[in-house]
């Protein structure tokens, strides 16, 4: 039955039924899922985010060729990794190419830089987590320089950068670092380092690789933990732990204890840092966010734990899990069936969610660890007897099958992540 939203006719043009802040993967799979199973027709939705551009993140650490562009690791063509938001969203969704600023959460408004207004009914946040390169003093004036050999692989622009100082490299210290948590894809610095080991290995070039973690432990997990520590060890890769990098200066890292406060220095002739992030400050200004500034959800409901027609998913949400996408994708059919059990069936949200997060680790260029995991560190496995060590069939999975998955299904609705191809509603 098409329903008639009773804003048809009203003079406020810009209303929206569901409104979704943020077009990457939460917010698409969300709008997708709404429509594929008959909740809402695509008109009815309105996503709202600044960028024309829809990135495939994941991609960013892998490695891969395509008229010599080369990105993070080896192993994936990095314009495989970018695509045109408006290519990827359900087909008649509305579109807002503006920065939110505020939300007026008790007048169900959202306001944009531009000064636009937009109303809604039932509101989605799912904007994602911001770089801040402005916590590292040096950082973002040494990594913007093409030739200079500092980057990351948290931007597509700077993985092709990293792939190409890594190419280029003949020999001497490489550092890499990991900050404060949290940041989205916490394996990350990890998986580049044991690429980036990997590829110089073949090439018989001799590196002398340390990193450098502000946490106490190389994983939350103490499984993985342990299966990790070793082949660090395996592989003669130094590291420090409670290390925060806070300047970079030339050719030089300046790194403080996090419990001595002591500051070290070291010199690199290769830097891999990954920046501090943070929420998008409109959460915190819209009086939404908990005391780290990301929206404070109910961690089973998904649900804002003041305001029930506001909804949280991803890394802009304060869910105490790990922030990867195959977060996401356990989380979306969690907070569309809240959704619509509150506004459709007025009834009240069930807490389906456990916090299952799952981070592939690359540790070779053939091989990858899977871990998976749910709230308080439990182990959450899906193939345990394939997950003690790394092993050449989830590299398979993680560099063919995922990227197939995500672009083909995630985008259209039908993909749900380990619980895979979804069954839907007539």
């Amino acid at each position: 039955m098409i329903r008639v939203s009773r804003y048809l006719f009203s003079k406020r043009a810009n209303h929206a039924e569901i409104a979704i802040i943020g077009g990457g993967t939460g917010g698409i799979n969300t709008a997708a899922q709404l429509i594929r199973d008959g909740h809402f027709n695509p008109n009815e939705i309105a996503i709202i985010d600044p960028s024309r551009i829809h990135a495939y993140q994941p991609g960013w650490t892998m490695v891969g060729k395509h008229q010599n562009q080369l990105i993070g690791g080896g192993l994936y063509d990095v314009n495989k990794t970018l695509k045109p938001l408006e290519d990827v969203l359900p087909r008649g969704v509305h579109q807002y190419h503006e920065t939110v600023v505020e939300i007026d959460a008790p007048n169900n408004l959202i306001k944009t830089a531009s000064g636009n207004l937009i109303s809604y009914d039932q509101l989605i946040i799912a904007s994602g987590i911001q770089l801040d390169f402005t916590q590292i003093k040096g950082a973002q004036e040494y990594i913007e320089d093409e030739n200079y050999p500092v980057s990351t692989i948290y931007t597509a622009q700077y993985a092709s950068k990293m792939n190409k100082l890594v190419e280029n490299f003949k020999g001497g210290n490489i550092l890499f670092t990991e900050p404060q948590m949290p940041i989205k894809c916490g394996g990350a610095p990890q998986k580049i380092m044991y690429l980036t080991h990997d590829r110089l290995r073949k090439k018989g070039i001799e590196a002398k690789i340390e990193i450098h973690m502000a946490k106490a432990t190389v994983f939350g997990v103490p499984k993985y933990a342990d299966i990790l520590s070793k082949i660090i060890q395996q592989k003669g890769i130094h590291i420090q732990l409670k290390n925060k990098l806070i300047e970079v200066q030339d050719h030089k890292a300046i790194f403080e204890n996090q419990d001595t406060k002591e500051i070290t220095v070291k010199e690199f002739d290769l830097l891999h840092l990954v920046p501090p992030m943070k929420a998008p400050s409109f959460i915190a200004k819209s009086g939404l966010g908990d005391a780290g500034g990301f929206v404070n959800v109910h961690p089973g409901t998904l649900q804002h734990v003041q305001y029930q027609n506001i909804w949280g998913l991803g890394d802009s949400s304060n869910l105490p899990t790990s922030k990867t996408a195959a977060a996401v994708m356990a989380q979306t059919p969690v907070l569309v069936n809240n959704l619509v059990r509150a506004l459709q069936l007025h009834d009240k949200p069930i807490p389906d969610y456990k916090g299952y997060t799952s981070c592939p680790i690359f540790t070779s260029q053939t091989e990858l660890l899977l871990a998976e995991f749910k709230y308080d560190s439990k182990l959450d496995e899906t193939f345990p007897f394939l997950q003690n060590n790394p092993n050449r069939l989830m590299f398979w999975m993680k560099t063919k099958f995922f990227p197939l998955a995500y672009w083909q299904f995630m985008i259209r609705g039908y993909w749900a992540g380990r619980d895979g191809f979804r069954v839907f509603m007539d």
